[in-house]
Parts: structure tokens; C-alpha cells; sequence
């Protein structure tokens, strides 16, 4: 069974159809690397796995667990909704980090603050028996994470004070805090010089390593080719073409995808 299936997933903004029919699957461990123009799609479909955005209809289920059922998801509870959303983590184009906290805060807000949830509910949370002994496994779990993306020595400076590939290193972090089993990244270069875009994606090429499973929006045709397992074109809200990145780059069998490739090749980044 696939660790991710999303089936027929439609989202239309007012009468503009941004996604249609949109189905694929994810297995454990796979790279799944999400390419097209602008407007194609891309971003609005990583936000509808995010449930920052509610498809008209479609499903998506994550381990053979149905999340999301568009026939049924109005009665959906929030904390029900917000215990979904922790099966995927999200990188933001703009890092999207808390200005006001600083580089250790941004990654242990989101799990203390779902600790102390849990302790109301049944007095445990990663088998600590109270909060003083959660908060310190958050935070070796939070060192360990800054570690993993070479910037412990950060631990205690503020968001302004990093270059903006450090603070997309955090925000990789922090999307990792919470042990997500599917990370999804939007385009996580976008907002970077071309001199710090490596550093952030060498952090993705290791993560590979260590197989996380991803779904990673980009412009970086070259990286999707190296690290994904499976490319996605999307064009029109449509998913074009779908397969290895040999097949997909290498060899695209669509015109539409032939004409994107030769654009991107034409006028690079």
C-alpha cells in the first residue's frame, strides 16, 4: 500500500478550476519532485495536502487512512483537523518564521505547544509524565534537528539575524520537529540568492539520505532530476506527465512538457 494516495482532487477559486482531477501516489521513502510554470497548480495542490486549502471534491489518505473526504469533511472537528495536519510538514516559499522568537523557539513552539494538549487529554506525550520532562525532550529533539541542518551554533539567534538560507534551514527544521511522515517543500529556493540556493538544497539531498519522504515543489530542474525518485509536470491545473526523471526531463513524451523543458533550458533560472 502507498504511504500517500491522493484521488481525484478538484479546487476551484470562485469560477477559476485551479486543480482538476488531480490523482498520484507517494511510497515510503520516494522523492517526489512537482514541476510546470506558474499558475499550473503546483503550490495550491501542496496546500490542499496541507489542509490550508479545502478541494471541492477528492480524497487524500496517508497510510491507508482516509484524511481527507470532500463528501464528509465539514464535520470534521479543528482538533481533529489539526491532529491531520501533523501527517505532513510544510516549507514555505518566505521561510515564514517567527520574527519575534528566536532560532530555538521557532522549532519547539509547535510541538509544546501540541505536548500540552496532550497532557490534558491523557497526561503523556513521548512517554514523559509531565511537562518540565516533555519540554526537555523537545528541545534535545530541536538541538538534534539543528545539528542535522548544520546550524546549532544559531540555536540562540534571532530570525534577522541569519542570511536567508539559514532561515530556510530552520524552517526545515522546524517542519521536521513534529515528525511529519510526508515533508512537503514549495519551492524552497525561490526567495534565495543563487550563491545560498546550494546550501538549502544540499539539506534536501540529505534528507534523502536519510529517507524522509518528500514532495518537493521547484524550478530546479537540474535538482529534481538528481534527487527525485518521480517528476510531475503539471500544466493547467492538470497533471501532464508523470514518471522517472529520465522519463519526464530526459525523454518527455508530451509536447506541452517538451516546450516547458526547451523554455527552462533556453532561459535557465
Amino acid at each position: 500500500m502507498s504511504m500517500l494516495q491522493v484521488e481525484n482532487i478538484q479546487k476551484s477559486f470562485g469560477k477559476t478550476e485551479v486543480l482538476k482531477n488531480i490523482s498520484f501516489s507517494l511510497e515510503k521513502g520516494e522523492v517526489l519532485a512537482i514541476i510546470g510554470s506558474s499558475g499550473s497548480g503546483k503550490t495550491t495542490l501542496l496546500r490542499c495536502l496541507n489542509f490550508l486549502e479545502t478541494p471541492q471534491q477528492g480524497k487524500i489518505i496517508v497510510n491507508g487512512n482516509t484524511l481527507f473526504d470532500a463528501e464528509t469533511f465539514d464535520k470534521v472537528s479543528d482538533r481533529e483537523l489539526r491532529r491531520r495536519r501533523l501527517h505532513f510538514g510544510l516549507v514555505f516559499q518566505n521561510f515564514n518564521l517567527f520574527p519575534q522568537y528566536k532560532v530555538m523557539e521557532n522549532i519547539t513552539l509547535a510541538p509544546t505547544l501540541m505536548a500540552k494538549e496532550q497532557i490534558r487529554e491523557n497526561g503523556e506525550y513521548m512517554g514523559a509524565k509531565n511537562m518540565r520532562q516533555a519540554q526537555q525532550a523537545i528541545r534535545d529533539e530541536a538541538e538534534q534537528l539543528l545539528r542535522k541542518v548544520g546550524l546549532y551554533e544559531k540555536r540562540e539567534s534571532y530570525p534577522c539575524d541569519l542570511s536567508g538560507g539559514q532561515q530556510q534551514r530552520v524552517a526545515i527544521a522546524r517542519a521536521l520537529a513534529l515528525n511529519p511522515d510526508i515533508l512537503c517543500f514549495d519551492e524552497p529556493t525561490s526567495a534565495l540568492d543563487p550563491e545560498l540556493t546550494g546550501e538549502v538544497l544540499n539539506v534536501i539531498k540529505g534528507l534523502k539520505c536519510s529517507d524522509s519522504t518528500m514532495i518537493v515543489v521547484t524550478h530546479e530542474i537540474g535538482f529534481a532530476h538528481d534527487v527525485a525518485d518521480r517528476i510531475i509536470f503539471m500544466d493547467g491545473g492538470l497533471i501532464e506527465e508523470e514518471g522517472t526523471p529520465q522519463q519526464v526531463i530526459d525523454d518527455p513524451q508530451s509536447a506541452r512538457t517538451r516546450e516547458f523543458l526547451a523554455r527552462f533550458n533556453q532561459f535557465g533560472d
